[in-house]
């Protein structure tokens, strides 16, 4: 993928082509930001742009040229991924990285060193690329991509630049999947589009997905529940949603809810535009698009507002609290009720 065709990351590219086209591209980078968003696609891109044969003065690689071809397919000798070896990054590898940092490059004008979930690196190999990140031979630019920039040494952050990729506007999401063949004004497409939390690769599967059908009724009930603004039809079908019998649609289900409980939150305090679920040009900023351009746009979606707002902030943290205990291992099934009881409070504490 050519930098330019990164999705939702203008900022982030807008950076790096800039370093390209002055020729200060540094030696080390952090691409940091959520999974899914970009990251390792954004390190292939910069690869292509070094060494395309064809490049333009905006720093585009072509993505025709032998180079380039050979780079996207993984086949260039110059152009290096390392993953973990299962759960770590080991010595062995650390000890290749820096083999590679102290050769010049074999036949294209620059060596890029990719190192993906660089936070997985044991304290052996993140002490062995020390020296190599701050001084690699001329050519040689090492890109660390991670999730998770707190977990590496601050001395391995110190001596890169870092680059920060964010979440995926799901307008964006949207504008991606209309690309590939989905109906950007399905219902079912704008709820995947909030569900995948701003990564790609989890909203194609999920607006993709056309085996479950139950849980993507559960999952619009739940949405058209949001736009009728009722607190109990709301958690009527998040209980359909989340039942005993579908644990596995649990974290969906608590990702849409809390983002129907935040868009009832911004909307209380007079910021509706921060909203995220929006009407069938999707979230907040698709719409605004729209309208910019003239295009006809349906009324924005209202996130049900008849609690007030100490409320809706419990609620939303209620919802959070779930989240992060399904994330823990917590038992799902009372996770689930523990939830939807903090939640039935609130509606009886405000009714």
């Amino acid at each position: 993928m050519r930098l330019e065709e990164l999705i939702g990351q203008a900022q982030a590219v807008t950076v790096l082509q800039r370093a390209i086209a002055t020729a200060r591209v540094p030696h080390a980078y952090l691409f940091e930001g959520p999974t899914g968003v970009g990251k390792r696609s954004a390190a292939v891109g910069l690869a292509m742009a070094l060494n395309c044969e064809a490049p333009d003065p905006r720093a585009r690689a072509c993505g025709t040229c032998e180079s380039c071809r050979r780079i996207a397919g993984g086949l260039h000798p110059d152009v290096m991924t390392f993953a973990p070896d299962g759960t770590q990054i080991l010595m062995e590898q650390a000890q290749e990285i820096v083999a590679l940092g102290q050769r010049r490059p074999h036949e294209g004008r620059a060596r890029v060193v990719i190192v993906d979930d660089a936070d997985r690196m044991n304290a052996s190999a993140s002490n062995c690329l020390l020296k190599t990140l701050e001084e690699p031979s001329s050519g040689t630019h090492l890109v660390l991509v991670t999730p998770a920039p707190e977990r590496l040494l601050a001395t391995i952050r110190s001596r890169t630049q870092r680059v920060r990729f964010r979440s995926v506007l799901p307008g964006d999401l949207l504008e991606l999947g209309a690309k590939r063949g989905i109906d950007r004004s399905s219902l079912d497409t704008e709820v995947a589009a909030i569900v995948a939390g701003g990564c790609v690769s989890r909203f194609v599967e999920l607006a993709m997905n056309t085996e479950d059908h139950e849980t993507h009724e559960a999952m619009v009930a739940l949405r058209a529940a949001a736009r009728d603004r009722g607190i109990a039809s709301i958690l009527d079908a998040a209980v359909s949603l989340g039942d005993k019998e579908s644990k596995h649609r649990l974290p969906d289900t608590l990702a849409l809810l809390a983002r129907v409980y935040r868009d009832a939150l911004v909307t209380a305090v007079g910021a509706p535009e921060l909203a995220l679920l929006g009407g069938a040009t999707g979230a907040a900023g698709g719409a605004g698009r729209a309208q910019e351009s003239g295009a006809q746009v349906d009324p924005p979606w209202a996130p049900p507002t008849d609690l007030p707002i100490p409320a809706l902030g419990r609620a939303l943290g209620a919802v959070v609290e779930a989240e992060s205990a399904l994330a823990g291992n917590v038992n799902a099934v009372m996770a689930l009720e523990r939830l939807l009881l903090n939640l039935r409070r609130e509606e009886r504490v405000t009714s």
